[in-house]
């Protein structure tokens, strides 16, 4: 029976092999992100309810994990932001009580972190990834797109209580948006908000499959290397390289399929009514390139045959 739920496990760049929890529906978020890849939100909210049923999802990871399976992580990501499920903490607890030799990760925007109530739900996790990708109330505004009742002085407050409150490893996800939040005033910002937050590395990312708005460009070369150079004085960087520079990996179209396989594994049915509006003639010639090239490889199924991200390959998605 297919998980619904549940995903992967896929092969993270940043986590190793990973399954994926997702709590919310698509697309419930707190912010309307320009570079999401899950697409515009749908939902814009920061409203905490049940938004999938919890017992089902428990149920869903019971079943998965009494096989024992190999994996590193398991990672509270998916359609959108995984705390604003009222029983996020009922389902961290689940696993930390029932399966206590897996890892958990949240992926988060961070929206919430300065709740003493969410904390607490929060403290089951092992490592957090709050994303920081604006220096002021302009740059939140324009990037994140948040819901009216965030605001960006509250954001970064209830982002340092959590970091210096919480007994996980913190990693700062910080994206950079050409244009927007690169520039030197940027940057002596950025290195001012991040020197009150005790993380123990920060992650610059950059776009690697198409966001929500079509006019996100990738940062240059250098401009990455100068941010981590001037914020590596603060805390480590690592500098996240998009998908497109996996050998193999040549197009757009080609982190779109990548994207998709990494999440979970898909027959080819599945991939091309994802990506409906590419020619199917192309669509199988670059599947059976990146099969050629090892990014892809193919699984034979009970029914069906399927494509998966290659596991020894660094296929850069979401997580």
């Amino acid at each position: 029976m297919k998980n619904k739920y549940i995903f992967g496990p896929i092969h993270s760049r940043r986590l190793g092999r990973s399954l994926g929890v997702d709590l919310v529906t698509a697309k419930c978020c707190s912010e309307n992100c320009i570079y999401c890849e899950a697409g515009e939100t749908t939902e814009l909210t920061c409203r905490r309810r049940e938004y999938v049923p919890v017992d089902e999802v428990i149920a869903e990871l019971r079943a998965f994990l009494s096989a024992a399976p190999a994996i590193d992580w398991i990672t509270f990501s998916g359609s959108g932001e995984p705390t604003l499920n009222s029983r996020f903490g009922d389902v961290a607890a689940f696993i930390k009580r029932e399966f206590p030799q897996y890892r958990l990760c949240l992926l988060t925007n961070g929206w919430g972190l300065g709740d003493p109530a969410l904390q607490q739900e929060i403290r089951w996790c092992d490592l957090v990834v709050p994303s920081l990708d604006a220096s002021d109330a302009a740059e939140f505004q324009t990037i994140n797109r948040p819901v009216a009742e965030l605001q960006f002085d509250d954001f970064i407050r209830g982002l340092e209580s959590f970091c210096r409150t919480t007994t996980a490893t913190v990693w700062i996800e910080l994206f950079l948006v050409p244009g927007i939040n690169d520039s030197e005033e940027s940057l002596a910002r950025f290195a001012a908000i991040l020197r009150r937050l005790p993380a123990a590395k920060l992650q610059l990312n950059a776009l690697d499959r198409p966001g929500v708005a079509d006019w996100l460009r990738v940062p240059e070369e250098a401009v990455m290397r100068h941010f981590a150079d001037v914020l590596g004085a603060i805390m480590p960087v690592e500098i996240v390289g998009p998908c497109r520079q996996a050998a193999g990996v040549r197009t757009v179209l080609d982190c779109r399929i990548c994207g998709i396989a990494a999440e979970r594994p898909v027959t080819p049915a599945e991939l091309r009514a994802a990506l409906q509006e590419e020619d199917e003639r192309v669509l199988q010639q670059r599947v059976a390139a990146l099969v050629r090239q090892g990014v892809l490889q193919r699984e034979a199924g009970e029914t069906e045959r399927y494509f998966c991200a290659a596991v020894n390959r660094e296929i850069s998605e979401h997580e």
